[in-house]
């Protein structure tokens, strides 16, 4: 499955930083997400991917220590979505105290 990173964070490092975790998690890079979350990429639960072609990291947005990432792909032709939720464990914004994860 090949990831596209869409969301334009060029002015916002904090978003890119949300943007960056979001992709590391759909490429399943878990050496990327373990050293910024504690309980691990094996703790991130994700809708069944096996069959989509390319997922791509649309907008990426935080505010204070909260954050969220909309990602979009195709399946059975259909658009459909996941989004991140995710919670720095300081406003620094060096790692992430939690992740959730929701689909449709």
């Amino acid at each position: 499955m090949r990831v596209l990173q869409q969301a334009n964070c060029k002015n916002a490092p904090k978003n890119q930083k949300v943007a960056d975790m979001a992709y590391a998690i759909l490429a399943g890079d878990e050496s990327f997400v373990n050293e910024k979350f504690a309980d691990g990429l094996a703790s991130i639960k994700l809708p069944p991917l096996d069959d989509v072609d390319e997922i791509s990291v649309d907008i990426a947005i935080s505010h204070g220590k909260s954050a969220s990432c909309l990602c979009s792909y195709e399946l059975e032709g259909q658009t459909r979505h996941i989004v991140f939720y995710l919670e720095f464990t300081t406003h620094k914004a060096e790692a992430y105290a939690s992740i959730i994860v929701t689909y449709n």
